[in-house]
């Protein structure tokens, strides 16, 4: 699958920028002001429902892009509803659309930063944790990387390089198949042989910070080009990491999921 050169150069723009010492402004869930007025008037959606902001894509259709055998989010906490939104990356061609909760009036949101070598999904609203991961110091629960065309899943493995020494030569990439985890859900883990070697009465992690945790919810995706790394705990999620996609912008101001 080949990469997005837009994402790809949005990346690289934003590692130069803190390589010479600058910040990355963050990219709202929203956009901005004039860049909605400068926009057509689209028409009504077939449902009546809204459009989200970026995209122009009917909320209550997106879930039609959503390939059906990645499988979707079942929960609903008491209360709470889900629904489509979407995060613009800095470049104006592409966005990434997503399902989250609304609780109470509280819309789960992100901002999208860059860091030296990846680019993250950093919390300013949570519909179920509020300040717990909004703050000086927000929670990161999708962390991105460029993937090699050739070989999909070599920036996972280069990963391992953060564990233990004593691990790596153990750890390798494979499909969770895990029960509630999206379909392509990957971990990076030992073989069910070196598992066996470790306790089996309590829940270990390993692979180093990018690598399988038994005692919360940790995988990786590969689409749009991209390899996305997702960390959702212990508790209930308040957004859908099986229903992300990526979308860019065509020529005629069109937007579809990258190819």
């Amino acid at each position: 699958m080949k990469p997005s050169l837009s994402l790809a150069a949005s990346l690289a723009a934003l590692t130069l920028l803190f390589a010479c010492g600058g910040q990355s402004q963050p990219v709202e869930t929203a956009a901005a002001p004039e860049a909605l007025s400068a926009r057509p008037e689209a028409a009504p959606c077939p449902d009546d429902g809204s459009r989200l902001t970026v995209t122009g894509i009917c909320a209550g259709r997106a879930v039609n892009y959503v390939d059906p055998e990645i499988g979707l989010a079942t929960e609903t906490p008491e209360g709470c509803t889900w629904g489509f939104t979407e995060t613009p990356l800095p470049n104006g061609d592409e966005a990434i659309v997503y399902r989250v909760l609304t609780c109470k009036g509280v819309t789960t949101a992100f901002e999208f930063g860059a860091g030296a070598h990846s680019a993250a999904l950093t919390y300013t609203a949570s519909a179920l944790y509020g300040d717990q991961v909004v703050g000086d110091e927000p929670i990161e629960p999708v962390r991105i990387f460029m993937v090699e065309p050739a070989d999909s899943q070599k920036v996972i493995r280069d990963l391992v390089e953060n564990a233990p020494e004593a691990e790596r030569a153990k750890c390798s990439v494979q499909p969770a198949n895990a029960s509630g985890w999206p379909k392509d859900a990957l971990v990076m883990q030992f073989s069910e042989a070196d598992r066996a070697t470790l306790s089996m009465d309590e829940p270990v992690s390993m692979c180093g910070p990018y690598g399988r945790d038994e005692d919360a919810v940790t995988f990786w995706r590969i689409f749009g080009g991209y390899a996305w790394f997702f960390s959702l705990g212990q508790d209930t999620p308040d957004f859908d990491p099986g229903s992300f996609m990526l979308f860019t912008k065509g020529a005629d101001g069109a937007w579809a999921p990258a190819a």
